[in-house]
């Protein structure tokens, strides 16, 4: 299995967040009254192609590198599957029951260490070929080798995780973890970490540069479409496969569209020109939904307010906790997210199994402006960075900056486009930034394994305690769901003392199906499952 090091997969990680911020950056919409390119719908109540509105682009089709379930999950979701899958029940915990995919069943050592797969032998790829499992090896080998995304999923930053992947039969696979975890298949469920048709990429640039380029624009998944246009400032267009293992989809295929103009996304919607809508509005998501479907559900996803704690003002902890109280956040719900958002305290979104119940703190302006005063920092000036293009992030960037002047700072809220807004915030250079985050591995060690953790690459506030550090381990390998509760109640209650990640209030992309649209469910993840989808005429 080839080595992997930590600097190598932030390094990887942040070029790709380049590009992805690069192509986002540039996302217009082209196309809302054009054709979909070899698609057969016409909109709404076709009863054919699926017409999928939505507001932020897509950087690349590979599941080794794509990062953003909101965005590349999308398509690699519905032309990839994975061994195992989510299902619908939950335990007392709010974990959901993981259920066979391309693996029919699976079998755990003793030790907790060994996971053999069968898997199915009915399975082909969209080239036709059959899937075995050297075409398992090859993707998981090839992810892990990468360095992206999808190998901090399957490793969590640690490059001796994953000890082996081997086939240890034409149709079984076997794993060997360095220590028993708890989430190890739930890993397994995630959108990326998934087998590929090793002969197709082999006849593209196998595992070069070449191969990589070639696997940006294209899929050779055993998923329910194939990609046959891909532009990914404008559109995606999806071929259903009529021989997919699941059965045959519900629709001939899917359009997707970029729409970045929140006016042009409500006016497809308003004139029923798609069937589905992704990114509406708070504010105008009741008034579309009249004669429509309301699709969204909470889930683990919110905005938060970061602060740096290796930068001044915020390395004072006495000032981000005088920045927390200067917020009024359940007026900013009420009047921003108009009645759509979740109020929660701590480090963990809504929904995320074993988070704590911690009571809101409160505004207190007084207090925060004292606070502000002893500490001699009136008049500090702050730079709160938030990504341009997200009405809502910047709505709330502009309470908070009216709040913090209030108590004593001098604030500027920079609207950075995408590439710098990660760019900086990846490279720990910003004082203060607004992010929509959240996490399609719906679990706390994966999660705060890098929001909270001393020195990992994507903990842009650089909030270290050591005492957090120990508590994650726990979490992160204990087999009793109370211990691991406990873990993460901890966690949350020191998190919260520290104030480095202030939130705001939990809130998921708002979506707008047409009446005619059946199938939809809505999944922790955000990625819309499209094959059981239909439109009726």
């Amino acid at each position: 299995m080839p080595g992997l090091n930590t600097g190598r997969m932030a390094g990887k990680l942040l070029t790709r967040l380049a590009l992805l911020a690069a192509l986002l950056s540039i996302a217009t919409f082209e196309a809302a009254c054009g054709s979909a390119g070899d698609s057969t719908g016409t909109g709404s109540g076709s009863g054919g192609t699926i017409n999928v509105a939505l507001n932020s682009g897509i950087a690349t089709l590979d599941p080794a590198y794509g990062c953003f379930p909101q965005y590349d999950y999308w398509i690699i979701k519905n032309t990839y599957d994975t061994l195992v899958q989510y299902g619908s029940e939950r335990d007392q915990n709010g974990q959901a029951e993981i259920k066979p995919s391309l693996a029919k069943n699976w079998k755990i050592s003793d030790d907790g260490k060994t996971y053999t797969f069968n898997l199915r032998d009915d399975v082909k790829f969209a080239s036709g070929n059959p899937m075995t499992a050297a075409d398992v090896v090859y993707g998981f080998e090839r992810l892990m080798d990468k360095g992206g995304c999808a190998d901090y999923v399957l490793r969590l930053g640690d490059p001796k995780a994953v000890e082996s992947v081997t086939a240890t039969g034409k149709h079984q696979v076997t794993f060997r973890i360095n220590r028993p975890s708890p989430i190890f298949l739930g890993q397994l469920t995630q959108t990326g970490l998934s087998p590929i048709d090793r002969k197709q990429l082999q006849a593209n640039g196998g595992l070069t540069q070449k191969g990589d380029n070639w696997m940006a624009s294209h899929t050779i998944g055993t998923g329910a479409y194939e990609v046959t246009s891909y532009q990914p400032d404008s559109q995606i267009v999806l071929k259903a496969r009529d021989d997919y293992w699941q059965g045959k989809p519900e629709n001939p295929g899917v359009n997707v569209r970029i729409v970045s103009d929140p006016t042009t996304l409500n006016t497809l919607v308003q004139s029923n020109e798609v069937d589905l809508a992704y990114g509406i509005h708070p504010k105008d998501v009741d008034r579309l939904a009249e004669g429509r479907q309301s699709l969204s559900q909470p889930g683990p996803w919110y905005i938060y307010l970061g602060l740096n704690t290796k930068k001044a003002p915020f390395d004072d902890i006495k000032l981000r906790q005088a920045a927390r109280l200067a917020l009024d956040r359940p007026a900013m719900a009420d009047e921003l997210a108009q009645g759509h958002a979740t109020l929660v305290e701590g480090p963990m979104p809504p929904t995320m199994p074993f988070r704590p119940d911690i009571p809101l703190v409160e505004q207190n302006v007084d207090e925060a402006r004292k606070m502000v005063s002893e500490a001699g920092a009136e008049g500090t000036r702050v730079t709160i960075d938030v990504k341009a293009g997200d009405q809502l992030e910047s709505q709330v960037a502009e309470v908070i900056q009216s709040s913090l002047n209030e108590v004593g700072f001098d604030v500027t809220v920079a609207k950075l486009g995408t590439s710098a807004f990660y760019g900086k915030g990846g490279g720990f250079k910003s004082q203060a930034y607004l992010s929509r985050d959240g996490t399609p591995f719906n679990d706390p060690a994966y999660y705060l394994g890098f929001q909270v953790k001393c020195g990992n690459a994507f903990n842009w506030t650089q909030y270290c305690d050591k005492r957090v550090d120990h508590l994650l381990e726990v979490g992160r390998n204990s087999q009793d769901p109370e211990v691991r509760r406990k873990a993460y109640g901890e966690i949350s209650e020191i998190a919260t003392r520290d104030a480095a990640l202030i939130p705001i209030f939990g809130v998921t992309p708002n979506v707008i199906g047409a009446k005619s649209l059946h199938g939809f469910v809505a999944y922790d993840d955000l990625e819309p499952v499209f094959w059981p989808m239909s439109v009726s005429g």
